[in-house]
């Protein structure tokens, strides 16, 4: 992976002053910062100096000196639970997000991103990684804040399951290109098509993430998932958890047939 501050933006060139400014959009741990610095590498668009991998709303990722540029610790933000932070962080994009040259990450509030009229103003490029993959990342992580948007369950990891899938569902929504994680991780090709259809009159340099440690750590990780029996069981929720949302059974009745 390049140092993300090797984005710097050319000021000797009128690519990226003249540039529709990208917006990078995933559910968690989904490529989504590799593919962002590639993909602002290639059109020639900068990141925001005071973002690391141009998260706008990841508090986490603005540094503690400047804390105050960052809207809210928050994650996976309702609008009916939460409308006063949700207000505050649209009219923050609609007033920090520029237009042209630069590129932005969000993978935190999808359902921010959602509601945010602004977007309309933006190139989107949209990464889609199987759900069960990410939930099964983030137990490992014990990163549960996705369950902040579940209605129906209250137990994990059901309820992580259910945000995942409510917030993937809004990213499917948003207009925009699709890059699957799972051609991502074994090529370029699929990143830089979609640029292309997004700049179509840009000279695009190509696409470059994937090396050799890249390729193991590929590896590495399919092996794991593939001996887990607790993604198995996170395939089979994720699939009973899309069952549930699309029909009016009672919780209880898909909670119990567990394997």
């Amino acid at each position: 992976m390049k140092p993300l501050r090797a984005l710097q933006r050319r000021t000797n060139t009128a690519r990226s002053e003249e540039a529709r400014s990208l917006f990078v959009v995933s559910l968690p741990r989904s490529l989504s910062s590799l593919l962002y610095v590639a993909a602002a590498q290639a059109v020639g668009l900068a990141e925001p100096a005071w973002t690391s991998d141009g998260e706008i709303l990841n508090r986490d990722r603005v540094p503690r000196r400047l804390h105050s540029l960052a809207p809210t610790d928050e994650r996976f933000t309702l609008l009916g639970s939460a409308p006063d932070a949700f207000a505050r962080m649209t009219r923050y994009l609609d007033r920090t997000a520029l237009r042209r040259g630069f590129a932005y990450k969000d993978v935190v509030q999808p359902f921010v991103i959602g509601g945010w009229e602004g977007l309309g103003e933006f190139n989107v490029l949209k990464v889609r990684r199987n759900v069960a993959e990410v939930a099964y990342t983030m137990l490992k992580r014990q990163w549960l804040y996705p369950a902040r948007a579940a209605s129906i369950f209250d137990e994990h990891p059901w309820a992580l399951v259910e945000g995942l899938v409510r917030a993937e569902a809004v990213l499917d929504a948003l207009p925009g290109e699709t890059v699957e994680y799972a051609d991502a991780v074994f090529d370029h090709g699929p990143l830089e098509a979609a640029l292309r259809r997004l700049y179509p009159e840009a000279p695009l340099a190509p696409p470059s993430y994937i090396d050799r440690g890249f390729a193991r750590t590929r590896r590495r990780l399919e092996a794991e998932r593939r001996d887990s029996l607790v993604f198995r069981r996170l395939e089979w929720i994720v699939s009973a958890v899309r069952e549930r949302l699309r029909s009016d059974d009672p919780r209880e009745e898909i909670a119990g047939v567990l394997p």
